[in-house]
């Protein structure tokens, strides 16, 4: 009888202390967990007419095609029958503005390069890109940052080069030349809306005299640009997109020839391909393009369709 005693004491001890453990470990706090990365803040490496923060993976090469149609159709002044216009020319479809194709390649999962070349202004380029910082689910990070630059070489013959202008100084190859850089800063969020906001330079070793005829301003080398873009994801496979440049030289004010360039359009994901499909008063398609030479205006309805067709090689 003793013996059963004491058995059923050192089993109520051994339980009480299981109890006490147990008890204890659902008041202690747990191990922090680290925090985890954002992933797809956008699909693709490019918003509307301006880049994303996205990076090509690591040992993958990124194709791509895009390419910009004319107006579909045109209020300015200048046309006397823009019916007439626009279906001579199938709604801009018969008049090419643009066309790009380019090759991007992920060095590291946050270090891509690429080169392309562009129909406007026959412009060969090469450029980087450079993700310094990413967001986190838990916004201890609470956005992602990536650096970006590209410098461009026109291959363009020098009597286009200096056509309508007075040329008594020697042709200079550094005239062929010119740079962009960009710092990108991305917010997913929610799993439906990601916003980006991209401060950034443009220059050019060499331009035209041009004069605002509003304000008598001239047109300069340098060009500051602050970038608003934004995706909102209506479905699994479709979202909006668009994004918005302003420049802020005093040429670009109220300049009746030049504009600020708009883009508003759609992407659709199907079997790894993502489609592009965009409406804009941009003719080029790289930024050392359309940041200083866009001449539409959506007010005038010379809006053009583009898309962006692209395909990833993994090695």
């Amino acid at each position: 009888m003793l013996r059963i005693s004491f058995c059923t004491l050192a089993l109520l001890v051994n339980f009480t202390g299981f109890a006490q453990d147990d008890l204890l470990s659902l008041v202690e706090d747990p191990k922090a967990e680290p925090s985890k990365k954002v992933f797809a803040t956008f699909k693709t490496y490019k918003l509307g007419n301006g880049q994303t923060i996205e990076t090509v993976k690591k040992r993958n090469l990124d194709y791509r095609i895009a390419h910009r149609f004319g107006s579909l159709y045109n209020t300015d002044a200048s046309i006397t029958d823009p019916l007439n216009t626009a279906a001579h020319n199938a709604f801009g479809f018969d008049a090419a503005t643009d066309i790009r194709n380019s090759m991007d390649y992920g060095v590291t999962d946050n270090l891509t390069i690429g080169i392309g070349r562009s129909r406007q202004r026959e412009l060969v380029d090469a450029s980087f890109k450079w993700r310094v910082l990413t967001q986190t689910t838990d916004f201890k990070v609470p956005v992602s940052i990536a650096l970006f630059g590209d410098m461009g070489y026109t291959t363009m013959k020098p009597d286009q080069i200096y056509n309508g202008i007075v040329k008594d100084f020697s042709t200079n190859e550094a005239h062929r030349v010119n740079y962009f850089a960009q710092v990108m800063i991305a917010c997913k969020l929610s799993s439906w809306l990601s916003l980006q906001i991209s401060p950034s330079y443009f220059h050019r070793n060499f331009i035209k005299q041009a004069v605002n005829k509003n304000n008598q301003k001239e047109d300069q080398n340098d060009i500051f640009s602050l970038g608003f873009g934004g995706r909102l994801k209506l479905s699994k496979r479709f979202c909006l997109v668009g994004d918005y440049f302003y420049n802020f030289a005093p040429y670009y004010q109220n300049n009746p020839d030049v504009f600020n360039p708009l883009s508003l359009g759609f992407e659709i994901e199907t079997g790894g391909h993502v489609f592009s499909l965009l409406f804009t008063n941009a003719t080029g398609l790289i930024e050392n393009n359309f940041i200083a030479y866009t001449t539409d205006s959506w007010a005038k309805s010379q809006v053009k369709f583009g898309f962006c067709i692209s395909r990833t090689f993994a090695f």
